[in-house]
């Protein structure tokens, strides 16, 4: 019994690195190849550590075990963060499918810090409404439309806040305002809406 307990611990971290390797070739940037990575290798040398654990029963394997796994779990998440950061703050381009960027204008490139924008009275007041950030692709049908011409609030019934263009930030845009390729838009409304609106900007 042991052994085909520890056979098929040995089996799921195997298909995980797998799954792993298989990610850092296919996935289309560095975050979401180091997503896979992190994730799936992890949970992968979990399984792998604990079929020791089982198949030796014994008090040094298992101290061992249990260190390699603690050691893993803690230092493989704060790896990928450090990585990610200085990956995002070197401008490594995101694929071009993203279409949500939370991060950018968040981060001050000088001291590297995150700032976080908060409506306290919006969260109050509408507790399942979401701010969500959208790029615009340049293969995008919407770009060079104007607002009115998309009319999100009509078919969606979601608001845009503002748009991020470069360094300039247009608050409350009116809609005459033209859509350019890599403009960020800031958009207020219901998550399932919000999950639509997405598909527009692709």
């Amino acid at each position: 019994m042991t052994e085909v307990v520890t056979g098929m611990l040995i089996l799921v971290g195997a298909i995980l690195m797998f799954l792993a390797g298989l990610g850092i070739t296919r996935m289309p940037d560095l975050f979401l190849r180091m997503s896979a990575t992190t994730k799936v290798a992890t949970l992968g040398l979990g399984a792998v550590m604990l079929a020791v654990v089982i198949y030796f029963d014994d008090l040094v394997a298992t101290s061992h075990a249990v260190a390699t796994i603690l050691f893993v779990f803690l230092s493989a998440p704060v790896a990928a963060h450090i990585i990610g950061r200085a990956a995002y703050f070197s401008k490594v381009p995101l694929w071009e499918g993203t279409v949500t960027d939370q991060l950018r204008g968040h981060y001050d490139i000088k001291t590297h810090q995150l700032e976080s924008i908060e409506f306290p009275d919006l969260e109050q007041h509408l507790p399942d409404v979401e701010m969500r950030r959208f790029s615009l692709s340049a293969t995008s049908p919407v770009a060079g439309q104007t607002l009115a011409q998309i009319d999100l609030r009509r078919r969606y019934d979601v608001t845009v806040l503002a748009i991020r263009r470069k360094a300039e930030v247009l608050s409350n845009p009116d809609g005459d305002e033209h859509l350019c390729p890599d403009d960020e838009l800031i958009i207020m409304g219901l998550p399932e809406k919000l999950d639509k609106v997405g598909a527009v900007f692709r």
